[in-house]
């Protein structure tokens, strides 16, 4: 049968401006993700009538991020492999991989679902989780647990479609999916008086709209060299071999994120329950930055391996560079925004007559001075793991984030953390800055010390051609 190859080849034509197009639905995409979740945060503290709702809500946000991101991050994998394929024009390989991504998508998305349900209320106990949010807040995990299977579809069909260069078909998928998740929020919460368990159903029920619609396109796409088809849904022992040896490394460089956030929430905890609805609103609010700055990894992770796949090393260094100077000026035009209207921005996830409305928002903003000035390292970071894995060397920027992100975070938490000018939340909060800094040296280091071997490597290949 003979398949219609995409248009959006990344192997040909300008770089810059061919970046910002793809970027783009990326970085779309993932704030939309956010103003979505950011929907279920307001919707539950603004209406739900329980004052510690919104704490409880984001109690769990890095223990459930450090158990989706695990499997999450395996899709990185899949993405090289497919985008590999489709540079060197090897559609028969390409088909194999993404019947055995989406496959293992569904398999081990149920596997992590049980997990997450299993460990919620003994992990959340374990992170000191104050005692009048803790019921809620395992209720509220379990719940969003349920969604993992359809997470993990949606993620792997999203990050094949992107390795072939359609960014923009994620976007309007999450765009539909989310507007069902706001509509069911107020559903819940304001109709039916539900507070975290309707803004978690809310939640998993978008969650299945968005996998559903993406495998229905993958399987329309049918004269694609991507296309689904259910009768080829087979797991090719090879091909998860090498999407699991490019993709574990990548979910576990995102748990230890996740590991880090996670020892900084035990932190939180430990202050009063203002200032933990804070770290909720402002994990909101510096989100958009994250997302918009993590876009770049995706798109520097499918430009190298495409261009890899086509043997056009000089692509992969201009590719590199636009990456760069696109996330510095994305990354100091958001912090503007965002210390411009910190206030305002915070204002919106308060009920005005909250007793500790200003505790709160003065959380918030300690969290957002420290941090959102230097968010575009985060970015230069994030674009130097995506340039490696796209390579294939997954496993540096895992080490990386050990020493660097997780490593770092823990070490500062147990000792700058604890002395008394610094024991407060700005001084928690100044491990982020100090570890994406770090982190991106020894990444921009790693890569010098890669780059001539990956020469050398097609160096030889194009002699034995």
């Amino acid at each position: 049968m003979a398949f219609a190859k995409t248009k959006a080849t990344l192997t040909e034509g300008p770089i810059f401006s061919k970046m910002i197009l793809y970027v783009l639905p990326i970085m779309l995409t993932g704030i939309l993700q956010l103003l979505y979740n950011m929907a279920d945060h307001v919707v539950v503290g603004q209406f739900s009538g329980d004052e510690t709702a919104l704490a409880a809500v984001g109690s769990t946000a890095s223990l459930t991020n450090l158990i989706v991101n695990l499997f999450m991050g395996i899709t990185a994998g899949s993405g090289v492999v497919v985008a590999r394929s489709f540079g060197a024009k090897d559609y028969d390989r390409l088909s194999r991989a993404v019947h055995t991504s989406m496959l293992f998508a569904l398999l081990g998305g149920v596997v992590f679902s049980v997990i997450g349900i299993a460990v919620a209320y003994p992990a959340l106990d374990l992170m000191g989780t104050n005692a009048d949010i803790i019921d809620s807040a395992t209720l509220y995990m379990r719940i969003i647990c349920l969604g993992v299977p359809a997470t993990a579809v949606y993620n792997f069909g999203a990050t094949i479609l992107r390795s072939v260069g359609d960014s923009k078909t994620p976007l309007y998928i999450l765009a539909s999916s989310g507007l069902v998740n706001v509509g069911l929020n107020l559903l819940f919460v304001i109709v039916c008086h539900m507070t975290v368990d309707g803004v978690a159903l809310a939640t998993i029920i978008s969650q299945y709209v968005s996998a559903s619609v993406v495998v229905i396109i993958l399987c329309k796409r049918s004269t694609t060299v991507y296309a689904l088809d259910f009768k080829k849904l087979k797991i090719d022992k090879r091909l998860l071999l090498q999407i699991l040896r490019f993709g574990i490394p990548a979910g576990i460089q995102s748990s230890l994120f996740s590991i880090s956030n996670v020892a900084i929430t035990t932190a939180v905890n430990g202050f009063d329950t203002a200032t933990v609805a804070g770290k909720t609103i402002a994990g909101n609010i510096d989100g958009i930055l994250y997302t918009s700055l993590n876009s770049y990894l995706h798109a520097a992770m499918t430009f190298t391996a495409q261009n890899y796949g086509a043997g056009k090393l000089q692509r992969i260094k201009k590719a590199l560079g636009s990456a760069l100077i696109q996330v510095l000026i994305v990354g100091i035009s958001l912090a503007a925004i965002i210390l411009t209207f910190g206030r305002e921005f915070g204002s919106l996830f308060v009920d005005s007559s909250a007793p500790n409305k200003e505790a709160v928002i003065k959380a918030v903003l300690d969290m957002l001075r420290v941090t959102v000035p230097f968010y575009f390292m985060c970015g230069v970071m994030e674009t130097l793991s995506g340039v490696l894995r796209g390579l294939g060397y997954s496993m540096a920027p895992m080490v990386m984030s050990v020493g660097g992100i997780c490593g770092i975070r823990i070490l500062w938490i147990l000792t700058a953390f604890q002395l008394e000018p610094l024991h407060n939340i700005g001084g928690l909060y100044l491990c982020y800055p100090i570890t994406w800094t770090a982190t991106a040296l020894m990444l921009f280091i790693t890569l010098l010390i890669i780059w001539p071997k990956v020469k050398s490597g097609f160096a030889s290949s194009e002699k034995k051609a």
